[in-house]
């Protein structure tokens, strides 16, 4: 075999170092999941927080993401911001999966549409896991981004 030549070798490194730090540039920068709210960039993100804190019942944190306006709807019927937090703090929630995520940004508002599957129990019972289908609307304030609206209602069986 024929010696290589020195612009030979040095093309053989760059490419290898190219490849190298395309291969580690797959992992090398991934986004990592934000776990504070001071983080969060995006409403698939502001929504995780949210279920997050209602998880840990860390309660002042919901409510200074909840606007003074912020109005829910469920299956059984709707309620204002300190109903709504009043029927979250009976949730005793041991885990949740959220999946088919949309978020629709339209100027200071986030609309975040998704799946939720939830494990628990309800002022002492088991709840249906689900899944449930959820909307929230998140607007930007002074203060940052808040939820105005929450909407939530058993998914039908083969709906998607």
């Amino acid at each position: 075999m024929p010696p290589m030549s020195r612009t030979r070798i040095a093309s053989a490194c760059g490419l290898g170092l190219a490849a190298a730090l395309l291969l580690a540039g797959c992992t090398m920068w991934k986004e990592k999941p934000v776990t504070a709210w001071s983080g969060a960039t995006g409403g698939e993100q502001f929504e995780r927080l949210l279920w997050q804190d209602v998880e840990a019942k860390n309660w002042n944190s919901v409510e200074q993401h909840l606007a003074a306006t912020f109005v829910s709807v469920t299956a059984s019927g709707s309620r204002d911001r300190a109903a709504t937090l009043e029927h979250w703090k009976q949730l005793s929630l041991e885990e949740y999966s959220m999946g088919e995520v949309q978020v629709t940004p339209s100027g200071d508002l986030m609309i975040v549409t998704y799946s939720v599957t939830l494990k628990g129990s309800y002022a002492g019972q088991p709840m249906p896991a689900g899944p449930y289908r959820a909307m929230t609307i998140w607007q930007k304030e002074k203060k940052g981004w808040v939820a105005i609206a929450h909407s939530a209602t058993p998914a039908s069986n083969g709906s998607k």
